[in-house]
């Protein structure tokens, strides 16, 4: 049977990680009462509406409208690593509900125990570089994720009282270019918090537009602006400052800690 728009609308937002319809709001821009009768079946949404929760959601304006597109985009959200809960898959290793399932921290066993994954990712400070994918087992069936390519023993109470992150949840990535110079350097790591998808702070996140490859950049809140907009900005003087609707941007996660090269 054929997914009604509101709940290809829901399969997306989980897809994309947003736990909630709050959540999705939030990062949106859009009312919850305006969201959550679009999920639930009540209004239908427009074209423009649609394609605005495809750039966030990481699909296709087509798939949610008709549901006619796979669910995938021909350049598609960044998204690093996503969890579900093991306890709603059925017997085969799916979710219940019919949903596709990611790769999650749960199903990536370290080498050293305690040890924190490196993915095969590099956050541009300019242009970043998403590499190799990997298929995982569960069930009868695969997941997807993206190659650990190192492990980094970082104490667990470190994570979760000095950088403020969720040890489950935190990746590490490399940096490269140069437009958060002097702050971050080619070759530094970085610690993500991948728990930490929206902007709750002014401080450094690990960013896409939904579309290029993911990159490290500050941002800040403009006061008053409706619809929310943000501030990215490189660290690096001789580069521009852009402003955009917050609504507009993929937050991966929040840079909790610097692995500099010094």
């Amino acid at each position: 049977m054929q997914r009604s728009m509101g709940e290809r609308l829901r399969a997306a937002r989980e897809a994309a990680n947003y736990p909630s319809a709050t959540k999705a709001a939030e990062a949106l821009g859009v009312s919850l009462s305006t969201y959550r009768a679009h999920e639930n079946g009540q209004n239908e949404f427009s074209a423009e509406i649609a394609n605005r929760y495809a750039k966030k959601f990481g699909t296709t304006a087509g798939y949610l409208l008709t549901g006619e597109a796979s669910n995938k985009t021909a350049h598609p959200a960044v998204r690093i690593v996503t969890s579900f809960d093991p306890d709603e898959l059925d017997n085969e290793g799916f979710a219940e509900d019919g949903g596709e399932n990611s790769y999650s921290r749960e199903h990536w066993q370290p080498q050293i125990a305690g040890a924190t994954p490196e993915v095969d990712v590099k956050l541009g400070a300019g242009s970043g570089v998403v590499g190799e994918v990997i298929n995982l087992p569960v069930g009868s069936g695969n997941v997807t994720g993206h190659k650990i390519v190192a492990e980094w023993l970082i104490p667990t109470g470190y994570l979760r009282n000095e950088a403020k992150a969720s040890p489950n949840h935190t990746i590490i990535m490399e940096v490269i270019g140069d437009s958060m110079q002097p702050t971050y350097m080619p070759g530094d790591r970085v610690i993500v918090d991948l728990s930490q998808n929206q902007m709750t702070t002014d401080t450094v996140y690990a960013i896409s537009d939904g579309y290029s490859e993911p990159q490290i950049k500050r941002l800040q809140r403009v006061p008053f602006s409706q619809p929310g907009e943000v501030k990215i900005i490189s660290d690096n003087p001789a580069l521009e400052t852009f402003t955009v609707e917050l609504a507009r941007l993929t937050i991966i996660g929040r840079i909790c800690g610097h692995i500099a090269r010094k």
